[in-house]
């Protein structure tokens, strides 16, 4: 047995709260690229703008190839939606890329893609603070809307206040059991997504029939009043697990560009063939009964 004065769960979604704080965020995939630029393309600064959906850059110092001026790494990120609701990474990948070069002529190659998951609050600003609905004790770290560097450091100065006592100015205003009036309508906005969500059980499959399947893709295929998580791996084997996802019961969607299950009313993700990735789930997709 384990005990301990004070427990922070810093997982990027609380993955020991059922429900109280995955009502006040959402998950959101936020997608990237990569490519070298001249070496003056611009000041070394963090930019982003205020499109919907919205883009960031930043630089990064690399090591130059010979013979170039390309001492520079441009990272354009952005083109975020919400979880499991879109399947077109590699359009999303594209607009960066087309968005990128019409700012940044010098812009080789894209040399890397990826894309990463962000939890959005309600207001803006991060859950920083002893968790709601839980003992005094229990603080969670989330909500980060993409500035987890940021919040990080602003967690590191007042999770260590709050479990010694010590008052901190910060406290109160990143504190996970805050009600922000002016956010009542992203807040219902949020739910109102969520139910929608919920209402795919009654929708038909992605797929009819496995054999719909090329190699390297998932698909949903309703059996009966179930759904299914099929995924045809690149030699042919096909695996199947419940579509259900073991947090809240919402039903997972395939997200072709990383190749993973992903649960579009909570957040938590499972790779092709079912195993937990990220929370609030901490376990894998059932078998199918």
């Amino acid at each position: 047995m384990i005990t301990a004065d004070a427990v922070v769960v810093a997982t990027n979604t609380p993955v020991n709260d059922m429900v109280a704080m995955h009502t006040k965020q959402a998950p959101y995939l936020t997608y990237a690229i990569a490519g070298r630029v001249s070496g003056d393309a611009s000041a070394r600064a963090l930019y982003w703008d205020t499109e919907d959906p919205f883009h960031y850059v930043r630089f990064r110092s690399v090591r130059k190839r010979p013979g170039t001026d390309d001492s520079n790494l441009l990272i354009v990120g952005g083109e975020d939606h919400r979880t499991g609701t879109e399947n077109n990474a590699d359009e999303r990948w594209t607009r960066l890329e087309n968005w990128a070069r019409e700012r940044f002529p010098s812009l080789g190659r894209v040399e890397q893609r990826w894309s990463g998951q962000v939890m959005e609050s309600i207001d803006g600003l991060a859950y920083i603070g002893r968790n709601p609905r839980d003992k005094d004790n229990v603080y969670i770290v989330t909500g980060d809307s993409g500035n987890g560097m940021t919040h990080g450091t602003i967690a590191g100065m007042v999770i260590p206040d709050l479990i010694q006592g010590i008052a901190n100015p910060w406290a109160d205003l990143y504190d996970p059991k805050r009600i922000v009036v002016g956010a009542a309508g992203e807040f219902v906005r949020a739910a109102a997504g969520t139910a929608t969500q919920y209402a795919k059980w009654l929708t038909p499959g992605d797929i009819k029939a496995i054999e719909e399947l090329k190699r390297g893709e998932g698909g949903v295929l309703r059996s009966g009043v179930k759904k299914i998580a099929v995924y045809k791996d690149e030699h042919g084997k096909v695996t199947q697990k419940s579509a259900v996802c073991p947090h809240l019961g919402c039903l997972v969607a395939w997200n072709s560009g990383e190749q993973t299950w992903d649960c579009p009313c909570h957040g938590s993700r499972f790779s092709s063939t079912g195993e937990v990735l990220n929370g609030p789930a901490n376990t894998s997709l059932p078998d199918v009964e």
